[in-house]
């Protein structure tokens, strides 16, 4: 199978929100999340549960398909991105696997995003409770 030909299978095959969820991003009922993409308060990054629809953020104007959104979510090249989502819900379009260095990376955003949310949250109950 050629790359064009694995795009289109996984872009008819994975949503951008069921993505996002597996990498660990939570959107609302509306399918909203804050943009990964740039600084926000509220969330402007609308996740559709479509597969073929994509992404698109009304604060920065960044959109796409799901590999558009985990290459730059990931930092990935475009046959990186295939290959990374192909590994991670074994659709099968190609045989190789991850690149180590982009997983590492991903994981050590993550966390840090946690430690940030948790930070964030901690200060909102000590905020809370002062009063």
């Amino acid at each position: 199978m050629n790359a064009r030909e694995s795009a289109a299978l996984i872009k008819s095959t994975l949503s951008t929100r069921q993505v996002a969820e597996r990498y660990g991003l939570t959107p609302d009922r509306s399918g909203y999340i804050r943009c990964p993409f740039h600084d926000e308060k509220t969330p402007s990054l609308k996740l559709y549960k479509e597969p073929g629809r994509g992404f698109h953020c009304y604060g920065c104007g960044k959109g796409g398909s799901v590999i558009d959104f985990v290459m730059n979510l990931l930092n990935l090249t475009f046959p990186q991105a295939i290959i990374r989502l192909n590994a991670d819900f074994g659709i099968g379009v190609v045989s190789d696997s991850p690149n180590r260095e982009a997983v590492e990376r991903f994981n050590r955003n993550q966390a840090k995003k946690r430690r940030e949310e948790r930070k964030r949250q901690k200060l909102i109950i000590d905020l809370a409770t002062e009063h």
